[in-house]
């Protein structure tokens, strides 16, 4: 199944106080979801907004709703393998791990050429998220180098990798999202790696 999410608008509204802040500087930064987006701040209608650049919002995972085109995903369950062509990963778990919060994957090379998952398909901790019900998300911080995606596997081989999360999200976590790059999927295909039209994915801990 693939489920659609609409992304925030580019122009995202500061308060009075913020706005002086911005405003002072030569880069306003604003957070989402705990990723720091550069943007600009502009004129329109007589009210000003700071401008964010719709790559960096789609990497930081926002799920509000409104705004411009809609991202898809892949969306499966926790233990069923998702496939974008490339790379078949399968949820094995998620949860707490001595005070963090750690999702493990199984991660199969799916091409007919051997593969380097964090670089070649970008399935990182930086493009991992756990969402709540409600839209809230928040982004993996690391992966434990005892299970690390960063090893070249062969045609049909795998293996598993864990994200960690140092900080659990504040929120009760309902699904992990994997999102590649625009950049990463084109220019694997110009290398001949067979990204389907879809490839990002959603895991959802619990299904009906």
């Amino acid at each position: 199944m693939i489920r659609k999410f609409l992304m925030p608008t580019l122009l995202t509204t500061l308060t009075a106080a913020a706005l002086t802040t911005a405003l002072a500087q030569t880069a306003s930064t604003v957070y989402i979801n705990g990723t720091p987006i550069k943007g600009t701040v502009v004129t329109v209608g007589g009210k000003q907004y700071v401008q964010l650049p719709m790559t960096d919002l789609q990497k930081s995972g926002a799920l509000v709703s409104g705004g411009a085109a809609p991202i898809k995903s892949i969306q499966g369950c926790l233990g069923q393998p998702l496939f974008n062509g490339v790379t078949r990963l399968t949820l094995l778990s998620a949860g707490l791990k001595d005070g963090k919060y750690v999702v493990s994957f199984k991660v199969a090379n799916g091409a007919q050429k051997n593969l380097l998952p964090p670089s070649d398909a970008d399935v990182n901790y930086d493009y991992m998220f756990a969402a709540s019900a409600d839209g809230q998300v928040k982004q993996f911080d690391t992966w434990d180098d005892d299970n690390s995606p960063n090893r070249t596997i062969t045609p049909g081989a795998n293996l598993t990798a864990n994200f960690v999360m140092n900080t659990p999200p504040s929120f009760t976590v309902t699904r992990i999202l994997y999102r590649p790059e625009d950049s990463t999927v084109k220019g694997g295909r110009l290398d001949g790696l067979p990204f389907a039209p879809v490839s990002a994915m959603e895991f959802a801990l619990k299904c009906k």
